[in-house]
């Protein structure tokens, strides 16, 4: 009951916050009213006001492990409960043309309740539909923190090999659909659901832990308004520009428990984009990395050969989704000068930027490989160069 509070205060702040700020997002076109699947609900809601809408989901599932230390920990199913709310558009906006942007609280165990405990996630959300007007399908990528209850403790809880720490960083990937409505405002949303939890190898040890799981739900479209300032623009709003990215970024990364020291990364990113559709912008990247962790134990233990060196290389495809000032963005890539043959030649970045007055822009990511071997965090500061 107290996480529930939380979330409803957590998402209550928002509202508040996104009313209380200046910007009060694109002005719709009400000319030209697009036909949606839901066209029956303009009788309950203004169309030409944006809404509030609330989703509860059900998940069950399993721990994926990718270590054989974890599988033998794996003795539950993943039960768990997901609270959304989603900042929904106006009904007479066609729901395949933006994203939907939404705040989320998830709770559920880790398949071991007594060594890997539960985990509590808030997160940031983004909504793309697909698929035709008779059935809608939803894709939903989220990104934020999550609280472990159980952590890797030499002394209390050494059986712990996948969570260092108590803060962790969280992401999922959902796919859902509508399968039925009731009065213009239930929607039933099965779907299935990948959920990562990490922390950045800042506090070792930190094999990750991943989960898939199934979820059954209901949304609600309430009568609640918002100020739309969390409302993506269209693409006809978007201004047609070039966009080069220089950043320097730097992360801490503990490489082995053993070890009480922290190693120090740093990175050049290089990064161009182009919008393509609604506030989404896709191109091209180089990272020139610097990280000395490769030379150290465990990843490196062979005395005989020489050390790997710490300058690294690799080339990015950028995507880049915009939510008013902050912007997701996923750099999937491969390395063109890796550390040593142990190295996987895919690496990617997942994280979250943030555009400041003077063409400035502040981002905090984590750097990993596959998408579920984390690798660090890392912060950075850098410059927009617009034409």
């Amino acid at each position: 009951m107290k996480t529930i509070v939380f979330f409803t205060f957590f998402s209550l702040m928002v509202v508040h916050m996104q009313g209380q700020s200046g910007y009060t997002g694109f002005k719709p076109d009400n000319s030209k009213v697009l036909p949606t699947h839901s066209e029956g609900a303009l009788i309950h809601h203004d169309a030409q006001k944006n809404f509030l809408a609330y989703n509860l989901n059900i998940h069950y599932g399993a721990m994926l492990p990718h270590y054989p230390v974890i599988q033998k920990l794996n003795n539950e199913n993943i039960r768990g409960l997901e609270l959304l709310t989603w900042f929904r558009q106006p009904k007479n906006m066609n729901p395949k043309a933006i994203p939907v942007t939404g705040v989320g609280y998830y709770f559920s165990n880790l398949g071991n309740h007594d060594v890997l405990g539960n985990t509590h996630a808030l997160s940031l959300n983004l909504m793309s539909t697909l698929g035709g007007d008779r059935l809608p399908i939803h894709f939903k990528a989220g990104l934020g923190i999550a609280y472990a209850t159980q952590k890797h403790d030499p002394k209390r809880n050494p059986q712990n090999p996948a969570i260092g720490s108590h803060i962790n960083a969280y992401g999922r990937l959902s796919l859902g659909m509508e399968v039925l409505r009731w009065s213009n405002k239930w929607i039933l949303t099965p779907g299935v659901s990948f959920h990562h939890i990490s922390n950045g190898s800042v506090v070792s040890p930190n094999q990750g832990l991943n989960l898939l799981t199934f979820h059954v739900g209901m949304e609600f479209h309430s009568s609640q308004s918002h100020s739309g300032s969390l409302v993506l623009k269209k693409r006809e709003e978007i201004e047609k520009k070039n966009r080069l990215t220089i950043m320097l970024a730097a992360g801490i990364k503990q490489v082995h428990r053993t070890l009480e020291d922290q190693i120090v990364t740093s990175s050049l990113i290089i990064d161009y984009g182009y919008p393509i559709a609604a506030g989404t912008s896709m191109g091209l990247g180089l990272n020139l990395f610097y990280n000395d962790t490769w030379a150290q134990f465990p990843y490196f233990y062979n005395q005989q050969h020489k050390k790997p060196s710490p300058f690294q290389s690799a080339v990015h495809i950028g995507f880049r989704q915009d939510i008013g000032p902050l912007s997701l963005i996923v750099h999937p890539g491969i390395y063109i000068l890796k550390p040593s043959e142990q190295t996987p030649w895919f690496t990617n970045r997942l994280g979250l930027k943030y555009t400041l007055p003077a063409n400035f822009t502040a981002q905090f990511s984590i750097k990993h490989h596959w998408f579920a071997l984390a690798d660090y965090f890392e912060w950075g500061i850098g410059y927009n160069f617009n034409w």
